[in-house]
């Protein structure tokens, strides 16, 4: 086979990444989540300081990032992605590297192809959250272990550990995580590895330790079943026949040879690989067996690790073949992650709805809770319905200005007036639209109108009232 030259190995995957992530970068609206970053990076300093000390201090360091960069790109929805696809670009050269390590440049330049046409890549180069970061920082790591282990020096433990801090940064779980997969190759240093994975590890542990108190933010996961490991391929890379592609080569290639390298820690990558994109999926399912904390984002940093180890298991003849299948299989699950409802919830359509059917004197309320996302409808409101609009006359100070995600509401639904039409707006569609509402509220709405007219979308529920 004729040699692939080194440029095209870096170039054409990265190239791929950038097409696929760039591609309808805005298609889908932003979701409960990416608003919650949309609202946090609009703060004051002081105010989102607040907020972190009081709800979201995990994601605090992302927050900053971003809100950084929004003084110069803006809040606008390609602003607030464009971070998450610079960073799976990135994520793909490693890759590359990852895999020129295990198998050359035809390796290399099939494990990044491979990585940038998986519907995963994509699907979080589209996502206002740090879950593309993490997986850069874990990319990195990952390579940094690879090379302390073919070299072991304090330079290149001192690399290591600064990646690891780094994947801690973006996401605390995720980083230690990925430690614990890193300890089925890092043992082999005993004086090396545990000092830098000890002194990266410092940013993960401090952050949890002051999220101990936030657990709210977490009580809607539910405890792992059965039903959680059947989904786990296509909760993991956003297309269930890709992920089982993917997870089934790797599987396979933790049973090919490495290839031989001199010195005491010749078996290192494959060492890596295993424990990197392995460990850390088995135990957070473990975990999830005792305690609500499963989520297969928190789980995004094994990606690069699985797609290396996929391609190691295949021959050079069969590389552009695997490519093309996944790029093929993948094909449904990108065009639906790029419809307006393509993040799970139809934000947008909340202008289709009401601005048609607005009139003077109108106004509109929300829930007081929900089981996880109470924040949302306020800010699909706020980011998607342009004025004029229903006002939102219960609202005596806005989202996260107090320190809390939600608005505070003057008491009783005292400023609620007499409108003649009130228009309910969720993130849920349960069968009566003033669920979840204090009682003063709901009574003063459910004694003087009736329901007009309702929508159910993804994630958004609408119901028009009309006086009695």
């Amino acid at each position: 086979m004729k040699r692939v030259t080194t440029p095209l190995v870096w170039a054409l995957p990265a190239v791929v990444t950038a097409v696929l992530g760039g591609w309808r970068l805005t298609g889908a609206a932003l979701w409960a989540d990416e608003l919650a970053t949309w609202g946090a990076v609009r703060l004051s300093w002081e105010r989102l300081w607040r907020l972190a000390d009081a709800v979201d201090v995990v994601l605090t360091p992302y927050y900053a990032g971003l809100k950084a960069f929004a003084v110069i790109a803006g809040t606008g929805t390609t602003a607030l992605r464009l971070p998450s696809l610079l960073a799976m670009i990135l994520t793909t050269l490693v890759v590359v590297a990852l895999g020129r390590r295990a198998g050359g440049d035809t390796a290399g330049l099939g494990a990044g192809l491979l990585f940038a046409v998986l519907p995963v890549t994509s699907r979080y180069a589209q996502e206002a959250r740090p879950y593309a970061l993490a997986m850069l920082g874990a990319a990195l790591a990952l390579l940094a272990l690879v090379r302390l282990l073919e070299r072991p020096t304090a330079g290149r433990a001192a690399l290591y550990a600064a990646a690891v801090a780094a994947t801690g940064l973006c996401h605390p779980l995720s980083g230690l995580l990925m430690i614990a997969g890193h300890a089925l190759a890092g043992w082999r240093l005993p004086r090396l590895w545990p000092p830098a994975a000890l002194a990266g590890s410092l940013p993960a542990l401090a952050l949890c330790l002051s999220a101990a108190g936030q657990s709210a933010q977490i009580s809607w996961i539910a405890l792992v079943g059965a039903q959680t490991v059947r989904n786990l391929p296509q909760q993991l890379f956003a297309s269930a026949v890709v992920g089982g592609l993917i997870l089934g080569l790797a599987i396979l290639g933790l049973r090919r040879p490495a290839p031989h390298r001199p010195g005491p820690h010749r078996m290192s990558p494959a060492l890596c690989l295993a424990g990197a994109g392995f460990v850390p999926i088995v135990l957070l399912l473990a975990a999830g067996l005792f305690t609500p904390v499963w989520v297969a984002r928190y789980v995004l940093i094994t990606v690069p690790a699985l797609v290396v180890l996929a391609t190691w298991s295949l021959s050079r003849a069969h590389l552009a073949a695997v490519v093309a299948l996944a790029a093929f299989l993948g094909h449904p699950a990108q065009l639906d992650i790029r419809e307006p409802a393509g993040h799970g919830q139809d934000s947008a359509r909340i202008a289709a709805v009401i601005r048609p059917l607005y009139r003077p004197g109108d106004v509109a309320v929300f829930p007081d809770a929900h089981y996880s996302i109470a924040w949302a409808p306020r800010d699909l409101y706020q980011r998607y319905l342009p004025t004029p609009r229903p006002p939102d006359v219960l609202a005596t100070t806005g989202q996260r200005l107090t320190g809390r995600l939600q608005a505070r509401e003057c008491p009783d639904a005292a400023c609620l007036g007499a409108p003649d039409r009130i228009w309910v707006i969720r993130v849920d569609s349960p069968a009566d639209p003033l669920q979840d509402m204090t009682a003063a509220k709901r009574d003063r709405i459910a004694g003087g109108y009736r329901i007009a007219r309702r929508w159910n979308y993804p994630l958004l529920g609408i119901t028009l009232m009309e006086r009695r």
